[in-house]
């Protein structure tokens, strides 16, 4: 059985088939080539303002948003520099005093904990010389203000002159003990100096405390005075019932007009109109606006109280008062990071 085979391209006389192929795939080529340069450019090409654009667009929400702006007024303020090395000494001394009793302590970690205490301690005295002066203009003022404050609040003005003073002398003895620390010069009497200046520091807090206890004291009768005049209940169920009586009252009133059709129209009396309901819950929404900023200010003024007490230990402890003479790095630390971390939150609060 004879095979079949495939036709045959013709060829024309005096042509070579081996060139006409090459030639044949040459014109292939060049036409792919060409519908592939066409694609590439009809596509269009991304400007470099857009994939800029496109990469800043993170960056530059980050960089403008709120709380971008409050880190760096807490970094640009020396209250806030103050209260974030603080908190990373004492948590420092804290972990150290953990990692000795867990026998984790090297020579190492040893000197870093001691260098952190002493530098960051001669930090926060060299921020405390300019952090103080603030304090004084407060007294001063305090001062000035004796006759008012005292006819007002004899007993509040009595423990914020005693705080005041208190802060402001620790501040003066502070800065000239910290003199011959840093090694720049020595003052005599140093330890006179010290010990002053941890006696004004505790002056200073058991006013602070108690100045808080008694704010705190005013802060509950004033929400126990606000809650009993404008309960949530009753102020819900007023503002209900001042609905209905008004719906009855129109109600009654469309009555009365159907009832005179035809007789002799009399000049009409006004009837008594309730209080609007729009005055109920403009006055709840008043009461519950000061309710809840007294409870925030109450709130506040309970942390600083405890941030205060646990501030207390240090000078007792300085002064070898009995019962804090003893106390390890580890209270010490704790109580420590409990005062720096309400201190923190005070001076993030003030960069709102």
């Amino acid at each position: 059985m004879d095979q079949q085979t495939p036709p045959r391209t013709p060829v024309l006389e005096g042509s070579d088939p081996d060139k006409e192929l090459k030639r044949s795939q040459d014109a292939l080529e060049v036409a792919k080539l060409d519908s592939e340069s066409t694609s590439i450019v009809s596509k269009p090409i991304p400007t470099m303002s857009t994939s800029v654009g496109r990469l800043l667009v993170f960056p530059n929400t980050a960089l403008h948003s709120k709380a971008t702006g409050r880190i760096l007024k807490l970094l640009q303020s020396a209250n806030g520099i103050d209260k974030i090395v603080r908190t990373i000494q004492y948590t420092s001394r804290l972990l150290s005093h953990i990692m000795l009793l867990k026998d984790l302590h090297t020579t190492a970690t040893s000197t870093a904990a001691k260098g952190i205490r002493r530098q960051f301690g001669l930090t926060r005295r060299l921020l405390r010389c300019f952090n103080n002066l603030p304090q004084s203009h407060v007294t001063l003022k305090l001062l000035l203000e004796r006759k008012q404050r005292i006819a007002n609040d004899a007993v509040g003005y009595v423990l914020d002159l005693i705080e005041g003073i208190g802060y402001t002398g620790f501040g003066i003895a502070d800065s000239l003990g910290y003199l011959p620390d840093a090694g720049i010069m020595g003052i005599p009497y140093k330890d006179l100096v010290d010990k002053m200046a941890f006696n004004f520091w505790l002056y200073a807090l058991v006013a602070s405390i108690l100045g808080g206890m008694l704010r705190l004291y005013r802060f509950r009768q004033r929400l126990v005075k606000y809650r009993s005049i404008f309960p949530a209940t009753s102020t819900a169920a007023a503002i209900e019932s001042a609905k209905n009586t008004l719906e009855i009252a129109q109600h009654s009133k469309y009555l009365d007009e159907n009832a005179v059709q035809g007789r002799q129209e009399l000049p009409p009396t006004p009837p008594d109109s309730p209080v609007p309901p729009n005055t109920l819950a403009s006055v709840s929404d008043a009461a519950q606006s000061v309710v809840k900023k007294l409870e925030e200010q109450q709130f506040n003024t309970g942390l600083n109280v405890m941030g205060y007490a646990a501030d207390i230990i240090f000078p007792l402890a300085a002064l070898n008062y009995s019962g804090f003479n003893g106390l390890s790095d580890g209270v010490l630390g704790f109580v420590g990071c409990v005062s720096s971390a309400v201190g923190l939150r005070k001076a993030w609060q003030a960069t709102a």
